[in-house]
């Protein structure tokens, strides 16, 4: 891809991004308390859910930015259309030469192709965590574009509260999740998504943050995401929304060119 003149360093968002320093998990042998706890983070997963947002078709179109270990890319453009449990169609545009890659995820595989090395990559879904970096599957990708919570369970502990934000961990069986709500409408401000296997090197683990919600079709549609994957090397990429439609007639063109080499 197309290397920009003056890269644009991409910050990291720590997390928890609010100050929970001060609010101590609970903590209590108190059944009552214990109860209203369990009352407590029932209504809280029932207010997340309510914000599930659900679909048919969406498509997308954002400002992208990725920074790795090895290179730095600003001021591109990518078009995302998903039909839902179905399809994943990704298009990335640079100045000047216009397209670069397009690709079309489905739960089963993945086909690439890179306009500027003549290069297509094909993959089984099961093996394409090399080229997408982000220890995703199908349906997890598709959460994560939308706005959905990545890897939640009903396995709640840990829980911080505060006047603004609430704080919690959930088990899944791969992974550990933390989540950053707001405390008044149950909104995503934040989650991490960290490995389990304590044998590996390093722990793979993957931050999104989630800002700008508008309003669509009664939707809470979050704008701007930060994502920051950190492996053997570390990722960090922005998106910013430019125009978002749900539920619209989609197409998802894709042909393979029989000049370019298979990877």
């Amino acid at each position: 891809m197309m290397a920009c003149r003056h890269p644009r360093k991409l910050a990291r968002n720590t997390f928890p991004a609010a100050d929970t320093s001060k609010s101590p998990v609970v903590k209590t042998e108190d059944s009552a308390a214990i109860k209203a706890m369990q009352q407590f983070t029932a209504e809280m997963l029932k207010g997340i859910q309510a914000n599930h947002i659900n679909f048919n078709t969406f498509s997308g179109k954002m400002k992208l930015a990725f920074e790795t270990d090895k290179k730095s890319h600003n001021n591109l453009n990518a078009t995302f259309r998903i039909k839902k449990d179905s399809i994943i169609w990704i298009s990335v545009s640079a100045p000047i030469v216009d397209e670069v890659i397009r690709a079309v995820i489905t739960p089963d595989s993945l086909k690439m192709y890179n306009r500027l090395d003549k290069q297509l990559y094909l993959r089984r879904m099961a093996d394409a965590e090399e080229l997408l970096n982000i220890p995703f599957d199908f349906q997890t990708l598709q959460d994560m574009l939308i706005g959905n919570p990545v890897y939640l369970t009903d396995s709640v502990y840990q829980v911080i509260k505060t006047p603004s934000i609430i704080s919690f961990s959930c088990d899944h069986n791969k992974f550990t999740s933390l989540f950053n709500v707001y405390a008044d409408d149950y909104v995503l401000q934040q989650s991490k998504v960290i490995d389990k296997d304590s044998t590996a090197p390093v722990r793979r683990s993957c931050e999104l943050t989630y800002g700008d919600y508008a309003k669509v079709a009664g939707r809470k549609f979050p704008t701007t995401r930060r994502i920051y994957v950190e492996e053997k090397n570390v990722t960090k990429v922005s998106l910013d929304f430019t125009r978002y439609d749900f539920d619209i007639p989609l197409t998802f063109p894709f042909s393979m060119p029989s000049s370019y080499k298979r990877m």
